[in-house]
């Protein structure tokens, strides 16, 4: 009779939740709860639970939320740029002896010179340094969503292996696919692959990789120092890509001094977001 109770009690409480959650949805029709997305497969259970021991590894999400700017110089090319990023709404600024780049959280802007920037456009490239940096964190962004792929070897060692992707609507990219490489004994990132669907969305090609070197504790969050980037060959590591980038002077802060640096200046050149 105990467990018949018991059990009465665990089913009650699931029709009440149930019900509950069908009443938000009628009270919010823009906005609508959807079953299939309360409840998680095993993969994805796995994922969530592998994922928040990786942010634990590299400091807590507490430790990140409690700093509202992360700046940094990062080379790459053997050129060096400074960036800052507002971790609270995610407008950056960055600054070269070639141009000077933000985001205002509406519009990317540069100045003087589009053609000076990296890559084929600015509201591509404005913040790609600061998402790898910043993994695994960024991927506690609402929206995202982790699936454990099991056991695979990387570089001749065996890691435990996540995929990440983005729920519609999710940023500019949420056809995106990112794929971690967590070290089985410390959990902390060691490899990245990703598709880059910004500029065709059908694009599913993982062919390089992103090895996470030299960790360095900063203000209590491990930070990598050096990321090195390799062709994937049918999932195996190729050559070195010459690609690489190598970060220094990395500081979180509590305040930033000068918001204004993230506004549109007058002449620059803007691309929306």
């Amino acid at each position: 009779m105990k467990h018949l109770f018991t059990g009465s009690i665990v089913f009650s409480l699931f029709l009440f939740l149930f019900n509950n959650c069908l009443l938000d949805s009628e009270n919010h029709p823009d906005d609508p709860i959807k079953i299939s997305e309360l409840i998680k497969s095993p993969e994805e259970l796995k994922g969530i639970e592998l994922l928040d021991k990786c942010i634990t590894a590299h400091g807590g999400l507490d430790n990140w939320n409690k700093y509202n700017g992360l700046s940094y110089q990062v080379e790459s090319s053997k050129k060096w740029q400074y960036q800052l990023t507002q971790l609270k709404d995610r407008r950056t600024y960055s600054k070269s002896e070639e141009f000077e780049m933000g985001s205002d959280g509406k519009q990317v802007w540069v100045t003087p010179n589009a053609d000076n920037i990296p890559g084929k456009s600015a509201s591509f490239y404005y913040n790609v340094n600061f998402y790898f940096i910043a993994i695994p964190f960024v991927f506690k962004d609402s929206g995202v969503n982790a699936a454990y792929l099991g056991k695979n070897i990387l570089d001749g060692k065996i890691y435990d292996l996540l995929k990440i992707s983005f729920g519609s609507n999710i940023g500019q990219s949420a056809d995106d696919l990112y794929f971690l490489y967590l070290d089985p004994e410390n959990h902390q990132v060691a490899f990245l692959t990703h598709t880059v669907s910004f500029f065709d969305n059908t694009n599913e090609k993982v062919n390089s990789a992103k090895k996470y070197l030299n960790y360095n504790l900063v203000q209590g969050i491990l930070m990598p120092t050096r990321l090195e980037n390799y062709r994937l060959i049918n999932r195996a590591l190729g050559e070195n890509t010459n690609r690489d980038l190598v970060f220094k002077d990395i500081k979180f802060h509590n305040h930033i001094p000068d918001e204004k640096v993230f506004e549109v200046p007058e002449m620059a050149i803007r691309e929306s977001l």
